[in-house]
């Protein structure tokens, strides 16, 4: 019989086995494979191993043995293993493979041949495939599962929370106590949380389980400052999200001891109590915007507001503005390649100051550079801005008190 030269086993897998067997058509390959009942030893070798040309006979003659091509489920589950790994970023488990018809013989085989690693105890790793932060979390993750999720910075990460945009290097996993991960050679850092973990607080990226967005924005509260926690919050409601969830999840959390949590509670309360009081109802278009606000605290600048809409005489809307001085009509963008880069963008932007304009009102870009690199002499340059304004419209200046 010609054995199995599936284009899509890497290195095909013999067994040794009794003559008996019986033949099935496979419509996979398009012709009868030979299915063996009862497997003894396994082989593992290349497709030229079992040329048609190697004699049929293997370990002398009349002792009733042949090599011949795996049952067909061999190279199958071989190909399912891998379709497994290659959908979770090139990690699996041994139990994955045992289900998908891979025997613990067949991974140890594989092993030896340096088709499959194994890093930590039970999880698998195909060699060669990309040693990506994805693949890192997805193993984390498998080695954590059912109990266990991807948690803290690893977790913000994968949300693509404002100020976590790095790849980590490591990941770590929040299990409930009394669980134990075996993590092998892996930079996997475990925490036990006496809360455990909520199945509200669970999301899957893919393969990759981790906690929810309120919660993961908890738990990096519980090492951050009250800036990167005001940041996280701004990012929270500009994804639409309900400061109602944020606050239930950081009172369930803090009734079971987490650290941290003051600080969310106290930023929620401050946006609420601000709100309460006529102030800013929206939350800034982005943390790059309260940067260019602090450089641009100034005397000398006076009445500066946040996402300020403009309206015409008739009261119709008609742009809103990242930061603005209304008594000079002066608006102020802050300029991002993030959100004014390519050419939707830049006409958009273009129309935007046509309507400015046409409304009385000057329109000008600061950028990144700017802000943080020059904030002394771009807080002046806005001062002689204003000043500027404010002599066109015959305003004295400054303002008197």
């Amino acid at each position: 019989m010609r054995p199995c030269t599936s284009p899509r086993a890497v290195q095909l897998r013999f067994v040794r086995a009794k003559q008996t067997r019986r033949t099935r058509f496979c419509p996979r390959f398009g012709r009868s494979m030979g299915v063996e009942t009862r497997t003894v030893r396994l082989a593992v070798g290349h497709s030229a191993a079992a040329h048609p040309d190697q004699p049929a006979e293997v370990g002398g003659a009349g002792t009733g043995w042949r090599y011949v091509a795996a049952a067909m489920a061999s190279s199958v589950s071989l190909g399912a293993v891998g379709d497994v790994a290659a959908s979770h970023h090139g990690a699996t488990t041994r139990r994955q493979a045992a289900e998908l018809g891979l025997t613990a013989k067949a991974v140890s085989a594989l092993i030896r041949q340096g088709v499959l690693e194994e890093p930590a105890p039970g999880l698998l790793v195909v060699r060669g495939s990309t040693a990506s932060p994805e693949r890192l979390l997805t193993a984390a993750s498998l080695l954590a599962a059912p109990h266990g999720v991807v948690a803290d910075a690893p977790a913000a990460w994968l949300h693509r929370l404002d100020g976590f945009e790095r790849p980590p290097r490591r990941a770590v996993l929040a299990v409930p106590k009394g669980r134990r991960v075996a993590i092998g050679s892996l930079p996997i850092e475990v925490r036990t949380t006496r809360a455990g973990i909520d199945p509200r607080d669970v999301v899957a990226f893919g393969p990759i389980r981790s906690t929810g967005l309120a919660r993961t924005i908890c738990d990096v509260a519980a090492t951050a400052d009250a800036r990167t926690v005001e940041r996280l919050v701004d990012d929270f409601e500009r994804r639409g999200r309900p400061l109602g969830w944020l606050e239930q999840t950081a009172r369930r959390l803090r009734a079971s001891g987490r650290s941290g949590l003051p600080l969310v509670l106290a930023e929620i309360e401050a946006r609420t109590r601000r709100r309460a009081i006529g102030g800013a109802s929206r939350v800034r278009g982005s943390w790059f915007q309260k940067l260019l606000a602090e450089c641009l605290a100034s005397p000398l600048i006076p009445g500066l507001v946040e996402e300020y809409e403009v309206r015409d005489e008739a009261g119709r809307f008609v742009a809103r503005c990242d930061l603005a001085v209304p008594w000079v009509r002066l608006g102020i963008e802050a300029h991002s390649r993030q959100f004014h880069f390519g050419t939707a963008a830049e006409a958009s932007d273009e129309y935007r100051e046509n309507r400015l304009a046409a409304a009385g009102w000057e329109s000008r870009h600061i950028g990144w550079t700017a802000t943080t690199h020059t904030p002394a002499q771009t807080r002046r340059m806005v001062e002689a801005m204003v000043a500027r304004r404010a002599a066109d419209f015959g305003i004295p200046f400054p303002l008197p008190d």
